[in-house]
């Protein structure tokens, strides 16, 4: 059973990161047989609803947000008896804590919530919802049996996370909590007829188109990006911008309209084309059409934790891409000579690596190649979930959730009254036992 979210090819309007990560377990499951349930948050509730993916496959949508939806997904959960239970992303890992199962329960912890509550503060300049996000995350914590991150430094904080929840403890030695599943590049869809023409349309047929594509995020560096953008512009006329995306849904995120505002005064405004979200069905042309697409990012710790979907779709089309060096996916593309890359925050890098590409068909070409390649083995959906679904083939509990005797332990008893104790007399008193 798998709480997600809208699978990409029956998503309503733009498609988002966590549509991708959905799929990214679903279909790797279908291709290993699996019988599976998928259940996403949606405003109204749809059972049972009739798709060509799989047969395999029962697709259900759930009012989440109202009153009593725990019953109606339990429900669900009696009449599909899974043999485990996935949940995706935070909110789906808090809602499977409220699922009355007693299956083996792997939670995708897609991005750090402390790393983003951090940002979503200091961008709203309050504390609102902290207690809460810390309430929901030990929730999380507490009930899972397997976790995964997008990243390796993820991992590890994880990790720290769940030992201060107690659960790196005597039963759990040596046991492996959390897997790195990166994020997955797609397969490319086949059929493109119908899609929107960029050169000798939209722009002039010996274009440089420098592609974004996705939302502009609270940690999107857009005064990085435009004034790279401008420079590159002034010193070769064939460039253009071609943005397919714009604002997110982010209280008091305002860099999309502050770019808009930046571009308004810019003496080539008439180069920059800013497309807004776009229809799924449309992205693959841009990505074939443009010559190189770009990702750039600010300084903190949701930049060093997270990571940046965006990318790895480029590279799964063949398109070269420039990004700054932040997450741990730019240093695999650095590393492994997928892209190019600069420092965060250096216009002057970023415009160089633009002209460097403008300049250089061929080496756009070997780039390419690469990324494609890479992206098409190594960091295809069957691969990057190879730990996911080693344990779906045999679905098992943490040692420290397998149920034991439920009789009163008395010794158990009186450390948890000396830690009281200990704790109040640290606090009247300072007092603690030496080194």
């Amino acid at each position: 059973m798998v709480l997600g979210y809208e699978l990409p090819t029956l998503a309503e309007g733009a498609i988002e990161a966590r549509s991708y990560r959905t799929w990214q377990f679903v279909e790797p499951l279908l291709a290993d047989g699996h019988q599976i349930c998928l259940a996403i948050s949606h405003q109204a509730d749809q059972f049972d609803i009739k798709h060509s993916l799989d047969s395999r496959l029962s697709y259900h949508r759930l009012s989440m947000q109202r009153l009593g939806w725990p019953r109606h997904l339990n429900r669900l959960h009696d009449r599909f008896k899974p043999d485990g239970v996935l949940a995706v992303m935070f909110n789906n890992c808090l809602r499977v804590t409220r699922l009355a199962t007693d299956r083996p329960i792997w939670m995708d912890m897609y991005g750090d919530k402390l790393a983003e509550t951090q940002i979503a503060e200091y961008t709203q300049q309050h504390s609102r919802g902290r207690r809460n996000m810390f309430r929901y995350l030990q929730e999380m914590l507490r009930q899972g049996d397997v976790y995964s991150t997008c990243s390796t430094p993820q991992k590890y904080a994880l990790v720290g996370q769940l030992g201060m929840v107690s659960r790196l403890n005597r039963h759990t030695l040596g046991y492996e909590f959390v897997h790195l599943v990166l994020p997955g590049s797609p397969a490319c869809p086949k059929n493109t007829s119908g899609n929107p023409t960029l050169l000798g349309d939209l722009v002039p047929a010996d274009a440089f188109i420098v592609l974004w594509c996705g939302g502009y995020n609270v940690w999107t560096d857009v005064d990085t990006l435009f004034r790279a953008l401008e420079e590159a512009m002034s010193r070769d006329p064939r460039i253009v911008f071609v943005s397919v995306g714009g604002r997110v849904k982010i209280s008091q995120n305002n860099a999309y309209d502050r770019f808009l505002a930046m571009i308004g005064t810019s003496a080539h405004r008439h180069r920059f084309h800013m497309l807004g979200w776009r229809p799924a069905n449309e992205i693959p042309a841009y990505y074939r059409q443009a010559d190189v697409g770009i990702n750039l990012d600010t300084l903190h710790y949701e930049t060093l934790l997270g990571t940046r979907t965006r990318l790895v779709e480029m590279m799964g089309y063949g398109l070269p891409v420039i990004t700054s060096l932040g997450c741990e996916l730019s240093a695999i593309i650095h590393d492994q000579e997928l892209g190019l890359t600069f420092p965060i925050g250096d216009a002057v890098a970023l415009c160089d690596r633009i002209l460097a590409l403008a300049g250089d068909p061929t080496n756009r070409q070997i780039l390419a190649e690469r990324a494609q390649r890479y992206a098409t083995h190594q960091l295809s959906f069957a691969e990057t979930t190879h730990p996911f679904r080693e344990w779906a083939r045999g679905p098992y509990h943490a040692p420290d959730r397998v149920k034991t005797s439920q009789r009163w332990n008395l010794q158990e008893l009186e450390y948890y009254l000396r830690s009281v104790a200990r704790g109040m007399l640290w606090r009247l008193c300072a007092l603690e036992r030496a080194d």
